[in-house]
């Protein structure tokens, strides 16, 4: 294991050690981080003010967005595009171009008033991206406009997650997942995975055969697709809430929070029915964050203890940082090629840290 890294507060940006490369004060709550396409630039989302985009190089805040009146909630990047869309407390979706610093579009992630839009995200290949507010799921073509709209949820969405190969997007809410595709260029609700009880965090794996979704009640539920009743799987004994989900590149480990250590399950051969998860200990608080590099072996988790450790997998510690003084870790964001993470606190810190290969 390496010695662990101190990050203390200073100067934006100021210095730190053991592979970090600087850190940022965004002045609020960091609500959002997203990786501009190729990792040209690092955008940061607090919970009040504007989206500043970072030169990952050096640290130095470039052009800043103005978010949205009453604070921000979510980011997402376009992976082939100079585009970034964000979602607020004002109930919108808005699509930036971050080349001009100019607002593309402005729409609506809700008919209520009141209502925030938690949920927007482009899909894998930036054709599309999708919004989710209240009960309702939009689906919009990049640059062009709604493709699709599923009002019929029972509840409010409370997660959302794209298909790998982006023809298809998960929601999730009270009683369980509908799954929404495009079929011969038209778009359609085709299945409902039924749970009882309400979902708040969903992980498509990367090969499309598994969706996984976290709920209030303190459990994993899990699904192989085609899904068919009765072949639905729970894993129960969590501490808390279950918000934290990312699986592997490979689709094997699913790694899960719901309390102090790390829960990796392993989903290959025969599933995880009956087996015994792995446990990452070394968090003193519960987790917060969880993000499995894009291609490569690494696993980041944050907690709300003000540390971020990164596993080789399946669980061998390979670094920590510890943010003094303390504040729970609010994102964490792999750049494109992996070689940095991007680390936001509920300070407003942002650091990157670089891994040594």
């Amino acid at each position: 294991m390496s010695a662990p890294a101190d990050v203390s507060r200073g100067a934006a940006p100021g210095r730190m050690r053991e592979g970090a490369r600087w850190q940022w004060d965004a002045g609020d709550h960091v609500a959002a981080l997203a990786w501009g396409s190729e990792g040209r630039w690092l955008a940061v989302a607090p919970a009040e003010g504007g989206i500043t985009l970072l030169e990952p190089g050096a640290g130095r805040a470039g052009r800043i967005l103005p978010g949205h009146p009453g604070g921000n909630c979510v980011l997402s990047a376009a992976p082939k595009a100079d585009l970034i869309l964000s979602g607020g407390q004002d109930g919108m979706a808005r699509v930036w171009n971050t080349a001009s610093g100019g607002l593309e579009t402005e729409l609506p992630g809700s008919d209520h008033a009141g209502q925030w839009c938690e949920h927007a995200r482009f899909s894998p290949d930036g054709a599309f991206f999708a919004t989710a507010t209240g009960r309702t799921l939009r689906v919009w073509r990049t640059g062009g406009g709604l493709v699709f709209e599923d009002a019929g949820h029972e509840s409010t969405i409370a997660a959302m997650a794209w298909r790998p190969d982006s023809r298809g997007v998960a929601t999730g809410c009270y009683n369980g997942v509908r799954l929404s595709r495009v079929r011969e260029e038209r778009w359609e609700t085709y299945q409902e995975l039924r749970w009882r009880g309400s979902i708040v965090s969903l992980a498509w794996s990367a090969n499309g055969r598994c969706v996984a979704a976290g709920s209030q009640e303190a459990t994993i539920q899990f699904w192989r697709l085609p899904a068919r009743p009765g072949e639905e799987l729970c894993m129960s004994g969590y501490a808390s809430k279950v918000r934290e989900l990312s699986w592997d590149p490979e689709s094997r480990h699913l790694a899960t929070g719901g309390g102090e250590c790390v829960t990796v399950w392993d989903v290959s051969g025969k599933g995880p029915r009956g087996s015994t998860p792995r446990q990452l200990d070394g968090h003193a608080a519960r987790i917060t964050q969880l993000a499995y590099q894009h291609c490569g072996i690494l696993l980041a988790s944050g907690g709300a203890d003000g540390r971020v450790f990164v596993w080789d997998r399946p669980g061998a510690q390979r670094q920590r940082l510890e943010f003094k003084p303390v504040s729970p870790i609010a994102a964490l964001a792999w750049c494109p090629d992996d070689t940095a993470l991007a680390i936001g606190n509920a300070d407003g810190r942002v650091a990157l840290w670089e891994t040594a290969g």
